[in-house]
């Protein structure tokens, strides 16, 4: 059996069909990317993968366990589009709230980031790049072994962008699965799998061999 698998996901929003019956799997070391118009779902699509919506119908399994919401903070990292951290607390105040542990990260987490210099930092203070990277650590901090991610390195520079990818890497390499929504050319040919959205509807584009 597949360690994620999504089965007959639907979604309406009044009289407005966003998902119909969306269906895929995932196995570990594997990145989805989800990609689509601007509108076309994706968000909401992981926003239901990620426990943040309930679908209308539909299944999610994690590692064979049924998804609900007390279980996809066991299971998944979620990063939203738009900053989810708080901008007049610093890094380290940031990670606990998502750890729920008080005091200085795992070292481990500090290293892959490189975040030793910021922690004193408030978050108002970074640039938006180091923002993201922030963003991806708190998601990462209870080392879940799934991570969802809606257009990872949107609106990022070269640099950045090349450290969050090297980063999605290094995940895959350790079993993690990546599902992304993305527009970012780069992200799409190193996804293992790319499916498109579109009239609600998800269809594959094709895996890409490495």
């Amino acid at each position: 059996m597949p360690v994620v698998e999504v089965a007959g996901i639907t979604k309406k929003f009044g009289r407005k069909t966003v998902l119909r019956g969306i269906d895929f799997s995932a196995e570990t070391g594997e990145q989805i990317a989800i990609i689509g118009r601007n509108g076309s779902g994706k968000s909401t699509l992981l926003q239901i993968l990620g426990g943040l919506l309930k679908p209308d119908t539909g299944s999610i399994h994690y590692f064979s366990s049924q998804g609900n919401f007390p279980n996809f903070a066991k299971y998944c990292g979620y990063l939203p589009q738009d900053n989810p951290l708080l901008e007049e607390l610093t890094v380290q105040d940031n990670l606990s709230l998502w750890s729920g542990r008080i005091g200085r990260p795992e070292e481990a987490l500090i290293d892959m980031f490189d975040l030793s210099d910021l922690l004193k930092t408030p978050v108002r203070k970074l640039s938006g790049g180091m923002k993201r990277r922030v963003s991806i650590a708190c998601c990462l901090v209870l080392w879940p072994p799934v991570m969802i991610m809606d257009e990872p390195t949107a609106s990022l520079d070269y640099v950045y962008k090349r450290d969050i990818r090297n980063w999605m890497k290094e995940y895959r390499a350790s079993n993690g699965i990546i599902i992304t929504a993305t527009h970012d050319d780069a992200e799409i040919a190193e996804s293992s799998q790319v499916l498109l959205l579109e009239d609600g509807v998800l269809s594959g584009s094709g895996g890409i061999s490495h």
